[in-house]
């Protein structure tokens, strides 16, 4: 874990007050916890100001070992929690780890390891848009659940995307057309779209074969995906199937940017 992500992780903990425990018995808390998951030596502070200096070093050696560290900050919290003190949930911990891009989540109470994603694209339109809301609804399922929960609305933000491309461009389109033909629409129509560069044929067979994959998204959002009552995709097959879709995404904006330019 980084030193930011530790830091703010250590900034949570020293926020924690409580009329029965001082604030050096709170620190000291953390600190057996973190010394625990480092298989440091703990002794308690001389004073509260040694304590905190004592725990951002145990905190800093425990970092070498992300679950350790995750698992000893909760462990600390739950041992504070039993005395009645108001401690972070573990809805704090994970915006946390989303923040510093750490790979765990913790999830009905046990510590999973996340799958890394194509980082989400941020939508050209206004936060209210049917795409944007999709968007954001992909990222959070992913988020607190799996790949395959997420296909239907990465799907219909893509679907959206291209579909509002091709009306503000003036190229013909409507909610009814199927995203794979407003992709190659747009491919057809927009000049940003248009590989001119080195290796412009082979780039040009890449972007069929985005092609068939929007076809594929399109069958496997309707028989693999939450859209309907179906067998979801195992995880493997979903993660590279919202990965491709975000990569379409992204080639598409940096495309409009590099037009813009």
């Amino acid at each position: 874990m980084s030193s930011l992500a530790v830091g703010d992780f250590l900034y949570l903990a020293q926020r924690i007050t409580s009329t029965l425990l001082d604030g050096q018995q709170i620190i000291e808390t953390f600190k057996k916890y973190f010394c625990k998951a480092s298989s440091e030596h703990y002794a308690r502070s001389s004073s509260l100001s040694w304590a905190k200096s004592d725990l951002e070093r145990h905190a800093s050696s425990a970092s070498s070992d992300a679950p350790g560290f995750i698992a000893a900050f909760c462990d600390a919290c739950e041992d504070l929690g039993a005395n009645d003190i108001a401690v972070p949930d573990h809805s704090h911990v994970n915006k946390l780890l989303e923040k510093h891009n750490v790979p765990y989540r913790i999830i009905d109470n046990e510590l999973h390891e996340t799958v890394d994603y194509v980082s989400p694209p941020e939508p050209m339109a206004s936060p209210a848009s049917v795409v944007a809301q999709a968007l954001a609804d992909a990222k959070a399922l992913i988020g607190h659940a799996n790949a395959s929960s997420a296909i239907d609305r990465a799907h219909t933000a893509l679907h959206g995307y291209l579909v509002d491309l091709c009306v503000s461009n003036g190229i013909e389109a409507n909610q009814k057309i199927i995203t794979s033909k407003a992709f190659k629409s747009l491919r057809k129509s927009h000049p940003a779209l248009t590989p001119d560069g080195p290796c412009s044929a082979e780039v040009t067979r890449v972007l069929q074969a985005f092609a068939t994959s929007i076809d594929a998204f399109s069958i496997i959002r309707n028989k693999a995906s939450l859209a309907h009552a179906n067998e979801l995709l195992d995880e493997p097959e979903a993660t590279a199937v919202i990965n491709a879709i975000y990569t379409i995404f992204r080639y598409i904006q940096d495309c409009l940017q590099r037009y813009g330019h």
